[in-house]
């Protein structure tokens, strides 16, 4: 039993020091033999916002009832988003991955609507914060970006609970996570010349990568490092 904590706390110290690097090689081996689980998960994912969206193209662009589609549709775009958060996260903790998880946020309507809550208030923050300054509102956009990975693994949170969270525990570590970003650059850019094909294993490897990030910040914060 002892050799097993020891063990743990071992694994937990090396997860706490990753580096960038170290990350994104994790998220590379995390996808091992999970590619087609991750291309499958984001395209079940746009097959439903198509779905959604569908009635738009009967309808006259831009009109009354075209934006009022739109509206209603967005909030239904934001909980499914989430639940694709939740699959890639479960890439990230080694999780059996499930196509399930993608409904998450359907759960219940508490839940539903806490999402929903908290979109909403990160975008009025963002929108607040951009109209003050470009390059504060920016930050800003890095301080929220753990947001939804907090909702995940905790609902009960609140929608405040959830964004303070995020800005806590981004506090000191925006510059780290847009080096992280910048090492996928060459990937997005390969993306552009297969004409978006590419994002269908990008975006789930950068999902991974990034989830692993969380990880790392949530152990510091709590060992408080």
């Amino acid at each position: 039993m002892e050799n097993e904590e020891n063990q743990w706390d071992v694994e937990l110290n090396r997860i706490r020091s990753m580096n960038n690097r170290e990350i994104q090689e994790f998220a590379w081996n995390a996808m091992s033999g999970r590619w087609l689980y991750g291309a499958l998960t984001l395209i079940l994912f746009l097959a439903v916002i198509m779905g959604l969206s569908s009635p738009q193209f009967l309808m006259e662009e831009d009109s009354v009832l075209y934006n009022a589609w739109e509206v209603i549709c967005t909030p239904f775009t934001w909980v499914l988003w989430i639940g694709l958060v939740a699959c890639y996260l479960d890439l990230a903790l080694k999780a059996k991955p499930s196509y399930a998880r993608l409904f998450l946020g359907y759960r219940g309507i508490e839940y539903f609507l806490k999402i929903v809550i908290t979109e909403v208030l990160q975008y009025i923050m963002l929108v607040l914060w951009f109209l003050l300054l470009i390059v504060p509102g920016i930050m800003k956009s890095y301080s929220y970006t753990m947001t939804e990975l907090i909702l995940v693994e905790h609902p009960e949170y609140t929608p405040l609970q959830a964004i303070t969270a995020s800005k806590e525990m981004m506090y000191g570590h925006r510059w780290e996570f847009f080096c992280l970003q910048a090492r996928f650059w060459a990937w997005w850019l390969l993306c552009s010349f297969t004409f978006g094909i590419a994002a269908l294993w990008v975006y789930p490897y950068y999902m991974t990568a990034k989830s692993k990030f969380y990880l790392k910040l949530k152990e510091r914060a709590e060992a408080g490092a």
